[in-house]
């Protein structure tokens, strides 16, 4: 290490040797006007003690992050035994870093932080205890939840959101901090029943249902919507977190793709020749491109225009439309909706194969995806009835068909 005195050398000579070279390589980051008033700080340190080092990375690390960028923290936040830890060991890449987890409440007593590679998840105690010992664990999750760059807050769906737990997530959403939320457990809920669960603890937050994810940690169920919410925060973790966790990338590309198509479907309502509409085409190359991302690719808006072109999926949809069309009954703007959002789901389906694997469905295969997925949009819209309906109700109706389908295109 360089530097015009020997008080840095001195202090790093107390570490290992790999840890040397990365405070060295910290150190050199900061310009040198900087280091040279830090410089008679470092001379009358003692160079026995560990502590002025601390003192030398809060200074050093705010000329470090921007040079070479920081890492999102992560705090996983909630009232106690409701599946933090669990939701943590989850996204965690080292097994020695999980969490203890247990039935009894109060598992979780300090928070617990971990470098994923991409970002740092921190489990936290329950933040609704009572009692001195229960203040002390919301006073440490609360430091956790400051400290943080994103927030996961989750509730149980067993016991539902009560009084004090609406408080506790007022006063979260005070800290000022990008959130999502999540409703954990819902294995444990009958499956007639889930729906009502999700809408009463939305409710009781002041939220509504699409604000609310319903997971179950335990097996990682949608735990990749939990991954996107975090994308949305920095969107340059995409490619990263699909590369970290193989087995949530189609899940991943699979929710880039429902609220595309959903969109696509709202304007498929105006009856014009689907793929001349330029606000159609838009949310198809953006899906496009946001496919190729997660794959780590980054192409231009021209390139993804053209593989859309390329894969043919526009005329495909005009044959169907007309084929369908011949159906007596049917609204004109179900089928121009129902048109509209399956290209879009076909499209992104082919792009997926086409960045992971190199591969293009026939035309015959493209062909039934898009008659497949036309069809079953087209029966749960027929239920809207014949007057057009709103575009939130429309882009829900779409939703839920298509998170809810059994077609496995």
């Amino acid at each position: 290490m360089t530097t015009d005195d020997s008080a840095t050398d001195n202090i790093l000579s107390e570490f290992p040797t790999p840890v040397q070279d990365s405070l060295t390589q910290i150190w050199e980051a900061v310009p040198p006007p900087r280091r040279s008033e830090l410089q008679p700080i470092l001379n009358q340190l003692p160079s026995s003690s560990l502590d002025p080092l601390k003192r030398i990375l809060d200074f050093v690390l705010e000329q470090y992050k921007p040079v070479f960028g920081s890492k999102q923290r992560i705090a996983i936040v909630g009232p106690a035994n409701v599946g933090k830890s669990t939701l943590y060991n989850k996204l965690i890449t080292h097994k020695e870093d999980r969490a203890e987890v247990g039935p009894v409440p109060g598992t979780t007593r300090q928070n617990q932080a971990a470098d994923t590679g991409l970002f740092v998840v921190v489990d936290t105690p329950g933040a609704d205890a009572v009692g001195e010992v229960g203040q002390q664990e919301r006073a440490i999750a609360f430091q956790a939840a400051r400290q943080a760059d994103f927030l996961v807050v989750m509730f149980g769906a067993t016991r539902g959101v009560r009084q004090h737990e609406r408080e506790l997530f007022d006063a979260l959403v005070a800290l000022d901090k990008p959130f999502v939320v999540l409703l954990n457990k819902m294995d444990l809920i009958g499956k007639k029943d889930r729906q009502a669960v999700l809408a009463s603890a939305a409710s009781n937050l002041g939220l509504l249902p699409s604000q609310v994810i319903d997971t179950v940690a335990i097996d990682g169920t949608h735990v990749e919507r939990v991954l996107l919410a975090i994308v949305k925060s920095d969107p340059e973790l995409l490619a990263a977190i699909a590369e970290a966790y193989p087995e949530y990338r189609l899940k991943l590309c699979w929710q880039r793709i429902v609220p595309a198509a959903s969109a696509a479907g709202v304007v498929g309502l105006i009856p014009l020749p689907l793929v001349d509409l330029l606000p159609l085409l838009g949310i198809q190359t953006g899906l496009v491109l946001s496919i190729a991302r997660v794959d780590g690719f980054k192409i231009t808006a021209a390139r993804a225009k053209e593989l859309i072109a390329t894969f043919g999926i526009g005329m495909i949809g005009r044959t169907v439309y007309g084929q369908l069309s011949k159906v007596l009954g049917v609204p004109g703007w179900v089928l121009s909706a129902s048109i509209a959002a399956s290209t879009t789901v076909v499209i992104g389906y082919t792009a997926i194969l086409w960045f992971s694997r190199e591969e293009r469905p026939s035309q015959q295969a493209l062909r039934r995806m898009v008659t497949e997925v036309s069809v079953h949009l087209r029966d749960n819209l027929t239920g809207l009835g014949r007057k057009r309906p709103d575009r939130i109700t429309l882009r829900r109706r779409i939703s839920q068909a298509l998170q809810l389908s059994l077609i496995h295109i």
